[in-house]
C-alpha cells in the first residue's frame, strides 16, 4: 500500500567560541533548536533544507513559520525560545509526527549527547502532543488545510553540569527536529509509521493509534 510521506529537516548548529548571527526566517519544515553551552563566545549556523520524497500524490508540506534572535552571550540554564509546531500547506488532513534529537561533533568525530541528559525541552504541550516512546511525538489530531498545530515545545535549555564542562568545550551541537506527514487516509499512518496495519497493542503507541483511528478518513 502507497503512502505520502515528507521528512522534513532544518539544522542549527552552535559552536562555542564564535561569534553569533541574529537569524529570522520562514522555512518549509520543521524546526531546530539553537542551544550552546558555557560562558564562552560562539555560534555558527548552518541549515539543512527540505529533503522530501513521496510515493503517490499530492506531496505534502508541513511548515514552520520560525523567529528566532540568537543571543550575544548565554550560559547552562539559561532559556532560549524556540518556538516548534507544523502547519498543513496542502489541500487534504494530515497526521504529523516530530522528533527531536540532538548530535554532536568533537575535534570532527561524533560526541555522544542524550536529549534527556542535557537538553531540556520547555512548554510541552501534553493535551495536543504524546511522546510515543519510541523516539517520536505524536499529534493526536488531524490537521485540516491552512490549519497549525500547538507548539510541541517552546524553549529550550542546555544542562551541563560544571564537572562536565570541560568535556563539553568546542563542542559542535545540531539539535535537529524532525516532521513526518501522512495523509488521514484508512490505516495508512499505520504502514508508515509503524510498518503494519494492524493496531499498536502497547501503551502508549495503542493510545495513539486508537486516537488517530478516530480521527482517519475512509
Amino acid at each position: 500500500m502507497k503512502n505520502q510521506l515528507q521528512i522534513f529537516f532544518r539544522k542549527l548548529r552552535i559552536k562555542i567560541q564564535e561569534k553569533g548571527t541574529s537569524r529570522k526566517s520562514t522555512l518549509i519544515i520543521l524546526a531546530v533548536v539553537l542551544v550552546t553551552l558555557s560562558t564562552f563566545a560562539w555560534f555558527t549556523t548552518s541549515d539543512s533544507m527540505q529533503n522530501k520524497f513521496k510515493s503517490g500524490n499530492p506531496l505534502f508540506d508541513v511548515a514552520l513559520v520560525d523567529d528566532f534572535t540568537s543571543p550575544n552571550e548565554l550560559t547552562p540554564e539559561t532559556e532560549i525560545s524556540k518556538v516548534v509546531a507544523a502547519k498543513n500547506t496542502e489541500t487534504i488532513d494530515a497526521f504529523v509526527r516530530m522528533m527531536v534529537f540532538p548530535a554532536a561533533l568533537k575535534d570532527g568525530e561524533p560526541f555522544e549527547v542524550q536529549l534527556e541528559d542535557h537538553v531540556q525541552l520547555i512548554g510541552l504541550d501534553t493535551s495536543k502532543w504524546k511522546d510515543g516512546k519510541d523516539g517520536y511525538f505524536y499529534y493526536l489530531d488531524k490537521l485540516a488545510p491552512g490549519e497549525t498545530s500547538s507548539n510541541l515545545f517552546e524553549k529550550v535549555k542546555l544542562i551541563i553540569p560544571n564537572d562536565q564542562k570541560d568535556n563539553y568545550k568546542d563542542v559542535t551541537f545540531d539539535i535537529v527536529a524532525k516532521t513526518e506527514a501522512i495523509h488521514t487516509k484508512k490505516y495508512d499512518y499505520r504502514i508508515s509509521w509503524w510498518g503494519t496495519d494492524d493496531p499498536q497493542t502497547a501503551e502508549p503507541l495503542k493510545t495513539i493509534d486508537e486516537t488517530l483511528a478516530e480521527k482517519r478518513a475512509e
